[in-house]
């Protein structure tokens, strides 16, 4: 029995970007708890919610779809999502700016390489449905994009700000 009616290209991405919303929710959670300014811990409520709203809306065009969220819930993490599972693993061992400023890189790329599967992918999407909910997803993964850049940013400026670079030995007259 085939896992749905869609077609291979299209089972993938509504794959990896459930797999992908599923980091994004735990990732979120982790800044809430360990995030040491106000705005990582804000962003992390940004994740929370917007990736299981996007979770919840692409859940049900999977139901529709014929697939059954619960098998591919249990279906091992597609292969791009392995370093993402390990680094938000690392991230729980951070705490303070370093937290920061791991979180953020980790997020931007994240986004970056998601942003890529889907503009990617999309060529190659045979259900209209579904191109037409990427087509909704994008902008709000463009703009968590942008703010997890920004914040990445901040994150290293506050990070350098904290280890001065040394100061240069005094030269010495023999």
């Amino acid at each position: 029995m085939p896992r749905s009616a869609l077609a291979p290209t299209d089972y993938s991405i509504v794959k990896s970007l459930h797999g992908m919303s599923t980091l994004g929710v735990t990732a979120g959670q982790i800044a809430q708890k360990n995030g040491s300014t106000q705005a990582v811990r804000d962003f992390g409520t940004t994740l929370v919610q917007t990736h299981t709203s996007g979770d919840q809306q692409l859940v049900a065009y999977a139901k529709n779809a014929g697939i059954d969220p619960n098998r591919m819930k249990n279906e091992p993490p597609p292969q791009e999502l392995a370093y993402y599972l390990q680094s938000v693993d690392h991230l729980r061992t951070l705490k303070g700016k370093e937290f920061d400023l791991e979180f953020t890189r980790t997020v931007r790329e994240a986004y970056g390489e998601t942003i890529k599967q889907i503009q990617t992918a999309q060529p190659n999407i045979a259900d209209s449905k579904l191109n037409a909910l990427l087509n909704q997803r994008l902008p709000i993964l463009e703009q968590n994009y942008q703010t997890a850049a920004s914040l990445a940013a901040q994150s290293a400026a506050a990070l350098s700000n904290q280890h001065p670079a040394p100061l240069p030995s005094p030269n010495r007259i023999p």
